[in-house]
């Protein structure tokens, strides 16, 4: 028992018995949390489609699919009956890693609270988990760390095992997350000094890692392509899709409050721990707390502050806390709840703990689940709601019969299963996630291979506008220049464009004009030399220097903003070099509403707050550009 102070209400959770294991069963439906399973038909929910279709598929990720999910990606998202395998295999994984996160509540609730007070508090706990399977690695770590040896000797390698496979699966489900449950149990294998435990964890996220990868269909080549734009992914994250909200300027001080809580609970459980646990224990904390406020607050959305508190209860509840603590640990835990129901508002907050609608749902999935017919049915029902929520002409979809087709500006993975296309994605599925010169690179490269998509579907820029109130054509500048040179426009139907591949109609780029220009300062855009050509600017030293690499790495960089002709639209400083469409003829740009070049006389790059008083570089080159032959 080396590194624990005996104290028994923490030191040993006693043998379960059928009581035990009936709690459980009952806090995992209770707190069921897959609200439906029913896809959703608009922009937001098309993503989910395409995750699916990815797996049904088995398309390579790596240089292909350039996401921040990964070839496991469906196992733990929502999952949605659009492909019946891969439908069944996620709801299946859902139930398994309800049952031991209800397993994991318990067995360390029950070290600080009676089973009665326990129950309650692993349901509230368990109804208002973001992300299960990461919650459960959570909870497994910190047991690792606080519990001790286990009597039989096979024990803890079984667990360090079935955490390294938890782990293994999520460094292939979504990157982040991965990468910080290979961290956590790392922290909590050294201060336990368990030698035999961390090599079964190794073992474990190895072998899950390889089995899974080959399993998807993924090549040994796609393995380094996977991690690197998987980095560019996280890394670029903070600076494109940063942002603060007014209305939940309450929710620092709050978040602050709960850490300060969070890290004070696990100083005080520390003392019964010998010190390398016990200052094992309080970096976990700080590590997991520090991931948990980028993850809620670099985008300070209702979902991402969600996931901050709900990260943060999962924490709270796994600490070795004495009984004679009981009220304090209540205390944070109820002052994290409150914190999830400020934010999400009292009607959805009580909808989330309502204990029958989520029976209710669960035992609606089970059919689903069993019966081929319901999910006909549901199937149909939704096909129909595609094809009036989107209104595509059946001439266009005949026309994209049998080729492949890339669906822009979103993923519209939903129409894809609809009517069964066969997809060919942006590597990042949509233009806003190539957010990086690497990501932006990716798109353009596909673009221009042989592997290029032979039709696209484009719907009409102002019918579902851009994120963030950015310039649709200022996403994915690089793959933009391509469709605009490589596709012709074959059709329009009401709000949708096909576009068909043809030889490339542009040249090679030529500088025309090159300026300095303080931020904020508008400078001219020059006409071409020649008429038929495309204008585009490269602007330099726009992204974040000096003390903004600091506010970058602890929460996020001011944004930055482009100004067209006195209109302003959030601006993608690392993309800014690869070069922005400004100006086109309008016989060789595609006919409105469907243009891309917005054709300003003046723009202006400014960001939040004051201004850097350093100067901006704008290179303006012109791109050769012919009408493709007709036909």
């Amino acid at each position: 028992m080396e590194g624990v102070i005996a104290e028994r209400p923490v030191a040993r959770v006693r043998g379960w018995g059928i009581v035990d294991a009936a709690c459980v069963v009952a806090i995992a439906v209770a707190a069921w949390p897959i609200v439906t399973v029913r896809p959703r038909v608009d922009s937001e929910g098309g993503w989910f489609a395409v995750l699916a279709y990815v797996a049904q598929h088995r398309l390579p990720f790596g240089d292909q699919i350039a996401w921040s999910y990964g070839p496991l990606g469906f196992l733990t998202s929502n999952p949605f009956v659009y492909y019946q395998q891969v439908f069944t295999l996620s709801w299946l994984f859902a139930v398994l890693i309800q049952l031991l996160l209800a397993v994991a509540l318990m067995t360390a609730l029950m070290r600080s609270l009676a089973r009665p007070l326990a129950v309650v508090v692993a349901a509230v706990t368990l109804s208002l988990v973001v992300e299960p399977a990461f919650a459960l690695g959570v909870i497994a770590s910190v047991l690792l760390l606080t519990t001790p040896p286990a009597r039989r000797a096979w024990v803890g390698p079984a667990c360090g095992i079935g955490l390294g496979a938890l782990t293994g699966i999520l460094l292939l489900s979504k990157l982040n997350q991965g990468l910080e449950l290979v961290l956590l149990p790392a922290i909590a294998l050294a201060g336990a000094a368990r030698r035999r435990d961390a090599l079964a964890f190794a073992a474990g996220v190895l072998a899950t890692v390889v089995l899974c990868w080959f399993a998807t269909g993924q090549g040994l080549a796609d393995a380094w392509p996977y991690v690197r734009n998987g980095a560019e992914v996280i890394l670029g994250y903070a600076e494109a899709m940063g942002g603060s909200d007014p209305a939940y300027r309450w929710t620092y001080p709050a978040a602050i409050a709960v850490v300060a809580l969070t890290v004070a609970l696990a100083i005080d459980g520390g003392r019964m721990l010998a010190p390398r646990r016990r200052w094992a224990l309080v970096l976990l904390c700080v590590v997991h707390s520090a991931f948990a406020f980028k993850e809620g607050f670099i985008r300070q959305d209702v979902g991402h502050l969600l996931t901050f508190f709900s990260e943060m209860l999962v924490l709270v509840v796994a600490l070795p806390v004495r009984r004679s603590r009981a009220p304090a640990l209540l205390a944070v835990v109820a002052a994290i709840v409150v914190g999830y129901g400020g934010v999400v508002g009292g009607k959805v907050f009580f909808r989330t703990l309502d204990p029958y609608a989520h029976v209710t749902a669960m035992a609606d999935q089970v059919q689903l689940v069993v019966s081929t017919q319901r999910r006909a049915e549901l199937t149909a029902q939704v096909r129909a709601e595609v094809a009036s929520t989107y209104g595509i002409a059946p001439e266009l979809l005949d026309a994209v019969s049998g080729r492949t087709v890339m669906l822009w500006p979103f993923a519209f993975g939903d129409v894809a299963h609809a009517y069964g296309l066969e997809l060919r994605p942006l590597p990042t599925i949509e233009p806003y996630a190539a957010y990086t010169p690497a990501l932006d690179r990716l798109g353009s490269e596909l673009l221009a291979s042989a592997r290029a998509p032979a039709r696209m579907l484009r719907v009409t820029p102002t019918v579902i506008g851009a994120l963030d109130g950015r310039y649709p054509s200022f996403e994915a500048p690089a793959a933009t220049l391509a469709i605009l040179c490589r596709y012709r426009q074959a059709a329009v139907r009401l709000s949708w464009q096909l576009l068909a591949r043809a030889e490339d109609r542009c040249g090679a780029a030529r500088t025309i004009g090159s300026t300095t220009a303080p931020w904020g300062a508008h400078v001219s855009v020059p006409s071409p030399e020649r008429p038929d050509a495309l204008v585009l600017v490269r602007i330099t030293g726009t992204g974040p220097r000096g003390l903004e690499h600091v506010e970058a790495l602890l929460l996020r960089p001011p944004r930055r903003w482009i100004n067209l002709d006195g209109v302003r639209f959030r601006f993608v400083a690392a993309t800014a070099a690869d070069g922005l469409l400004l100006a086109a003829p309008p016989r060789l740009d595609y006919p409105a509403p469907f243009a891309m070049a917005p054709n300003p006389s003046r723009i202006a790059v400014s960001r939040d707050g004051d201004q850097p008083d350093r100067a901006l570089r704008y290179t303006f080159v012109e791109v050769p550009i012919r009408r493709f032959p007709s036909g």
